[in-house]
């Protein structure tokens, strides 16, 4: 044979043990992965999972819906809050108002019962001069007359006309 015709052999023979081994080294790896994971289960086909993606899908339609019904109902709370707390705000300042205004009155009515308790004090002091000094003029004054007048000329009427 010649050298060209051995040449050619060998490398053929290489090609075909490297095919061969490929072959091997494939199978083995091949092995190991399924026992690395193995199936315990089919998987679902194609049609399968596209039903379950549009399930999944209007599921998050409705749950976004649900989620922007949630997102106005607290921005209604919110407001409903901020507008409590002001009027809260503007009740207390009514209030503190109120109750300047109640002590000030209470003020004004101890002033108004001690004037009141003054003015009874005096009154009874006075009608009580009086009372003595009536007394005692009745006691140096003439009985009027029959006619009705007094010492004086005027009639029994009392006042100065």
């Amino acid at each position: 044979m010649s050298s060209l015709s051995l040449r050619r052999s060998i490398v053929v023979l290489v090609t075909v043990a490297s095919l061969f081994g490929g072959a091997a080294v494939i199978r083995a790896a091949a092995g190991w992965t399924v026992d690395a994971a193995p199936l315990g289960e089919k998987p679902p086909d194609a049609a399968t999972l596209v039903a379950n993606l549009q399930a999944e899908q209007t599921r998050a339609a409705g749950l976004s819906d649900q989620l922007s019904q949630v997102t106005a109902r607290a921005t209604d709370l919110q407001a409903a809050l901020e507008a409590a707390q002001e009027k809260a705000t503007t009740d207390a300042a009514s209030a503190d108002d109120l109750a300047a205004q109640l002590a000030s009155a209470k003020s004004r009515l101890a002033t108004l019962e001690s004037q009141l308790a003054a003015a009874a004090a005096a009154a009874a002091a006075q009608s009580r001069t009086v009372t003595v000094t009536t007394t005692t003029s009745a006691a140096a004054t003439p009985a009027p007359s029959a006619s009705g007048e007094h010492e004086d000329g005027h009639g029994g009427d009392g006042g100065d006309d």
